[in-house]
């Protein structure tokens, strides 16, 4: 399967278009700074709410390997005679 390329006029005339309208290409509320903004109150929620995912997935993994480590040490103490 070949991939479509993108023809080098195509990528010139949309490099001059943002060169021409700076506004468009300006950066957003977050990269300003402004903390009181909707958007920028919206990114730190997301960030915090994958921060709390990964923390909750990565102590579920712990645990569970705290408790094979538990059952097979106790498994390993019932076969000694």
């Amino acid at each position: 399967m070949k991939l479509p390329t993108v023809k080098p006029w195509i990528a010139t005339v949309t490099a001059l278009l943002f060169v021409s309208a700076p506004r468009i290409a300006s950066a957003c509320a977050v990269c300003y700074g402004a903390p009181d903004a909707a958007q920028t109150r919206g990114m730190n929620f997301g960030i915090f709410t994958m921060l709390g995912v990964t923390g909750v997935v990565l102590g579920g993994f712990g645990g569970m390997i705290f408790c094979f480590a538990r059952r097979a040490r106790r498994f390993s103490n019932d076969l000694t005679p």
